[in-house]
């Protein structure tokens, strides 16, 4: 781990156009610090899977180019790791929780006790040690979502990708999740990158927050999240702060380059709203 550069992950002029001509994502610059939580939210349809995927080397940019630890991405690099949001397609249901957990692992170089307990590590912090065994067909949606965000941890990843992977939940297995992501997030010390629709699970989850258009998608604004942590569901969702963020982040959504600034109504310690091409207001 390269721990003389900030900003892990950068992402530059990105563009993706498909061969049936659709522009999917044009001219997306952003960045991710070591560490840090960072999410993007936009209109249904903005691409923002399209984007994960580009940014990981699953998809080929048709312009700009992403960059980890200052390296320049051409394939999807052993660094990163992806979490779907549909778990029942990305787990192998004729293996067990270990077996799914350690799929990744098989071709890593490592001693069988080291890859033991990085599979053990990784099942216990999920909450999935009291069934090892089991096949995903015999647990919750919930459960199945955990063994797929193990899967990533176990591999120790320096940033994690998440691609809205609670969007397929109950509303308190997703809270129950979140709050897990943040434990795994400060327990391995692992940068995470997310995209949702929600924004309030983008304002909770978050220390920054990126705002794209309607396609062909750009960044409109870079929010930053001066919540405080750890972060509580009751306690922050309740903080008139975190309302006013959400609020404000709702009216950014859609916004395009050539639309007028969505004013956004000062209060005590609000930050700044970052409108991109624009001063901050």
């Amino acid at each position: 781990m390269n721990t003389t550069v900030d900003r892990i992950l950068e992402v530059d002029r990105l563009a993706k156009r498909y061969s049936n001509g659709t522009l999917a994502i044009e001219d997306i610059t952003l960045d991710v610090k070591r560490g840090e939580f960072v999410a993007i939210v936009g209109p249904s349809g903005a691409g923002k899977t399209t984007l994960l995927k580009t940014i990981c080397a699953l998809l080929t940019p048709s312009a700009g180019q992403v960059t980890l630890d200052g390296k320049v991405i051409s394939s999807p690099p052993p660094e990163m790791v992806l979490v779907f949001q549909d778990y029942a397609r990305s787990l192998f249901p004729w293996l067990t929780v270990t077996g799914n957990v350690s799929f990744p692992l098989r071709k890593k170089h490592l001693p069988a006790d080291e890859k033991k307990k990085l599979i053990d590590e990784a099942i216990r912090a999920v909450g999935l040690d009291k069934f090892p065994a089991h096949y995903p067909w015999q647990l919750s949606g919930g459960m199945q979502q955990r063994v797929a965000i193990a899967r990533a941890v176990a591999f120790r990843p320096e940033i994690m990708l998440l691609d809205e992977p609670f969007a397929s939940v109950d509303a308190l297995t997703r809270a129950d999740l979140e709050d897990l992501t943040l434990r795994l997030r400060q327990e391995f010390g692992i940068t995470m990158l997310l995209v949702t629709h929600d924004i309030d699970e983008a304002v909770y989850l978050s220390d920054r927050v990126f705002v794209l258009s309607p396609p062909p998608s750009h960044v409109v604004a870079e929010v930053a999240i001066p919540l405080a942590r750890p972060r509580n569901q009751e306690a922050t969702r309740s903080d008139a702060r975190f309302l006013e963020l959400r609020n404000s982040i709702h009216r950014m959504i859609g916004r395009r380059r050539d639309d007028p600034v969505v004013p956004v109504v000062p209060m005590a310690a609000e930050p700044a709203f970052l409108i991109r091409g624009e001063s901050a207001i």
